[in-house]
């Protein structure tokens, strides 16, 4: 971040928005645009003049674009690291008076990152979580009338969900006769697999779309979330499934703020990797993983949270035979996020107030 701050005190002259423009659409406007995650709506000139100061203020500190992964030997295809360059020249616009100019941006759907769906599936209904509640599951099906898979298999490259309430889903799963094949979170936008490799839907069978909701507040509150699959040209070489990574017999004592917790996990033979998901909540603060003995870290998350989890979707697939992994928690009253006044151990459990240790790998054979 140093070398981006010097050069923007040796930039040579006023970026204009028309070189700023193209920067904020490709690395921060799949959030921030109507409709998505981010608060704000970067596409216009007035929009991010209105922010500017807040451009300014969570890119110098790093907070914005929201990318935790340290850098490592791997190549995150999906990653949002802003590059020194981009950094200088938005905090260069932000502090010579925000030049105004014609910006030529991509050409983008009104709703879904990846394009044009194949088919779009809908909650049947708008869902409340009510006020006593933190977590809740729902879960809906769509079957081949939908689908189009009376008669034979379908293979779907692609998938992208679109809750009307970015705030209250927390992450999904599609399952196909009660196997999750693939996830999402609430950072993720569309979900792209490489060429040759696809989901699959058999045929006649459903598809079950379950939606796991966490509410940050005491307040009721709504969402109705639709689906887009993208259907692959063809049928794929390899066809790809969840590998579910999990360590259930979780014990985090009361009060400790570096508290480390480790798995071995041994992959099917021949198992590539395309998407990294950790899937943890309020007390994780670091996650590592690793392959088998090997000194350095693949993935190393820090700080881990939990409101901006996200899948990782490595340039090249990723592949070996054992997996470590590695979280460390805090369950002292120095997090800010646990949620527990009077501490207590805390226990794997999915209701929002303890912890897990899950990791969902996307594999292809």
């Amino acid at each position: 971040m140093m070398v981006a701050v010097m050069a923007v005190l040796q930039w040579a002259g006023e970026p204009s928005w028309r070189e700023v423009g193209p920067l904020l659409d490709r690395w921060c406007n799949d959030c921030h645009r109507a409709g998505q995650v981010g608060p704000f709506d970067f596409t216009s000139y007035e929009g991010a003049v209105a922010y500017a100061p807040e451009i300014a203020r969570y890119v110098l500190g790093g907070k914005m674009p929201p990318w935790r992964a340290k850098p490592s030997g791997v190549e995150w295809a999906n990653s949002r690291g802003l590059p020194d360059e981009v950094t200088a020249k938005l905090l260069a616009w932000t502090n010579t008076g925000m030049k105004p100019g014609k910006a030529v941006m991509k050409k983008r759907h009104p709703q879904w990152n990846l394009g044009v769906p194949g088919v779009v599936l809908s909650q049947p209904r708008e869902h409340t979580v009510a006020a006593e509640r933190t977590v809740d599951i729902v879960r809906f099906t769509a079957g081949p009338e939908e689908l189009g898979n009376g008669g034979k298999d379908v293979y779907f490259d692609g998938f992208e969900l679109r809750p009307s309430n970015r705030a209250l889903l927390h992450h999904a799963l599609l399952r196909v006769e009660g196997e999750p094949i693939a996830a999402w979170a609430m950072s993720d936008g569309g979900l792209r697999l490489p060429a040759g490799v696809a989901w699959k839907i058999g045929a006649g069978k459903k598809l079950e779309v379950e939606l796991h909701y966490f509410k940050r507040n005491l307040r009721p509150a709504r969402d109705l979330t639709r689906v887009a699959l993208y259907w692959a040209k063809g049928k794929p070489g390899r066809v790809a499934r969840l590998l579910e990574l999990k360590k259930e017999a979780l014990r985090i004592p009361a009060g400790a703020n570096v508290h480390r917790e480790a798995m071995r996990f041994r992959l099917p033979s021949g198992a590539r990797v395309y998407a990294v998901l950790p899937v943890f909540q309020l007390l994780a603060t670091q996650v590592r993983m690793k392959w088998g003995d090997e000194r350095d870290y693949f993935l190393w998350v820090e700080p881990f949270e939990h409101h901006l989890m996200s899948s990782y979707l490595p340039a090249r697939p990723l592949s070996g035979r054992e997996l470590e992994v590695e979280a460390v928690y805090d369950n002292s009253a120095q997090n800010p996020y646990n949620p527990h006044q009077k501490l207590r151990e805390v226990r794997f459990e999915e209701n929002g107030l303890d912890e897990t240790f899950r990791v969902w790998l996307t594999v292809g054979r």
